[in-house]
């Protein structure tokens, strides 16, 4: 039996696969940015060599790639093919096709994600808090018995590296199998780099990449590998039409949540709080200045919508953490 978990908030959708009881895959839509498959109006801001950039109605900066028709300035139509995606120190804006006219029935960010869910095909559905399926992620790291599985994000793509005690063979079986697990389970897309310890012989290796292959035949999302080389290297690659969970996560960062990630995990818990004072929200000045910008107005007006107070948000330079809400008592 499958199950779907919800855990929305204000602004951020977030689901969870459950397949025997374990979670094992987690999806996040954050509603202010541009959703794959959302269709839109703008104009034609600048042309390149390599194609174009459209500027939506509401501002929004997209990337045509490839021979654009029409000038700059020109109004046109588009479907977003690829969510923004940001990587360590940069990010990549999110990339669209042209159209020749907006479809008849336009589906908003509440229907794809809908049909998101959908494609998921759960047997039920409940409301649910996931938040301890991130730890892992939030670590960077993940320990099974003797083996050590830890990886990082770059620019170029996502890095593991495996440690362990005992036998470097059984190490590197339990680490292929675990690796495709936490790229099911943070819908990582893009170039995945594996560096596995040492084995003597070709034939291990072999069987390394077979373990892979099997542990990987859970996840539906189609994926090409290199062969393990004599250094211990794999290379592994999927498509990556969306950010990663750990994309959402750290944003531009290596190691340290965005501020944009902070910012909703306190309009999470300002929406879950309990009482009858203001809620008041603490934050550092990078994350009050998040929260303060026009587009996160809306959140923030929900938030006082879902608990019938008024939110009040407090800088705090010195804070230490991500930040905490309270109730006020007057």
């Amino acid at each position: 039996m499958t199950e779907l978990w919800l855990d929305d908030a204000p602004g951020e959708c977030r689901a969870a696969l459950i397949e025997d009881g374990a979670i094992v895959e987690i999806h996040i839509q954050r509603d202010l940015n541009l959703v794959l498959g959302e269709c839109g109006t703008g104009r034609i801001d600048r042309k390149t060599p390599s194609g174009a950039y459209i500027v939506t109605d509401n501002g929004a900066e997209l990337l045509v790639r490839g021979a654009t028709r029409g000038a700059e300035g020109e109004r046109i139509a588009f479907a977003v093919t690829r969510e923004a995606i940001a990587e360590p120190g940069r990010a990549k804006p999110p990339e669209a096709k042209l159209l020749e006219n907006l479809p008849d029935i336009i589906s908003g960010k509440k229907a794809l994600w809908a049909a998101r869910l959908g494609n998921m095909k759960a047997d039920a559905t409940t409301a649910q808090s996931i938040g301890d399926a991130f730890d892992c992620g939030l670590a960077g790291a993940s320990h099974i018995d003797n083996v050590t599985v830890s990886f990082q994000r770059t620019k170029a793509g996502l890095v593991f590296d495996i440690d362990g005690i005992g036998n470097p063979f059984e190490i590197n079986i339990v680490a292929a199998q675990e690796i495709a697990r936490l790229l099911r389970l943070y819908q990582v897309g893009g170039m995945v780099m594996i560096d596995f310890v040492s084995v003597e012989t070709k034939e291990q290796r072999k069987a390394i990449a077979q373990a892979f292959d099997g542990a990987a035949a859970r996840d539906m999302r189609p994926f090409e590998r290199s062969a393990i080389n004599g250094y211990g290297l794999m290379q592994v690659v999927r498509a990556r039409p969306r950010p990663s969970v750990l994309d959402h996560l750290f944003g531009t960062r290596i190691a340290t949540l965005s501020d944009e990630t902070q910012a909703y995990r306190l309009l999470r818990e300002v929406s879950r709080s309990t009482g009858f004072g203001r809620r008041v929200l603490t934050a550092g000045p990078e994350v009050a200045t998040v929260l303060a910008l026009p587009q996160w107005q809306p959140l923030r007006a929900q938030c006082e919508r879902l608990t019938g107070a008024t939110l009040e948000v407090v800088v705090d330079a010195g804070l230490t953490g991500y930040g905490h809400v309270h109730v006020a008592q007057s």
